[in-house]
């Protein structure tokens, strides 16, 4: 598949799979952390303001592809969904892993690395 055709099935998807994505994310988080007894509101509460903000930055994606013929070309909106939803699966399977769901580690150290390239090395983010 050439990466530059990419595209949703439909124009809601780019809203929708990254509020799905955020909302497997928390739900994951509520379950380890019920099996780990460390409820944190204050991490609970960042996660949710980073999560806010991650579909606050879809939604100008898609307005600034509306108002500006040339960032449409580019599709600016699917790939900010797009690198949302990759996120929202690692934490996702990061909470599972935490929450005592086996997953290989070689898989749970190469998405570490997917992490560490799209985020950055610096990563100071508490899931």
């Amino acid at each position: 598949m050439d990466l530059s055709t990419f595209s949703y099935s439909h124009i809601y998807w780019i809203f929708l799979l990254p509020l799905i994505g955020a909302g497997a994310d928390i739900v994951t988080g509520w379950i380890q952390a019920s099996i780990n007894n460390c409820w944190k509101s204050d991490i609970m509460r960042a996660g949710l303001y980073r999560k806010s903000g991650e579909l606050l930055i879809v939604v100008l994606g898609f307005v600034a592809e509306q108002a500006v013929p040339v960032i449409g070309q580019y599709k600016l909106a699917t790939w900010i969904s797009l690198y949302i939803c990759i996120m929202e699966s690692i934490s996702v399977l990061e909470n599972l892993d935490k929450a005592g769901v086996g997953f290989p580690k070689s898989i749970l150290r190469k998405l570490g690395k997917v992490k560490e390239e799209l985020d950055g090395d610096d990563d100071k983010r508490t899931d």
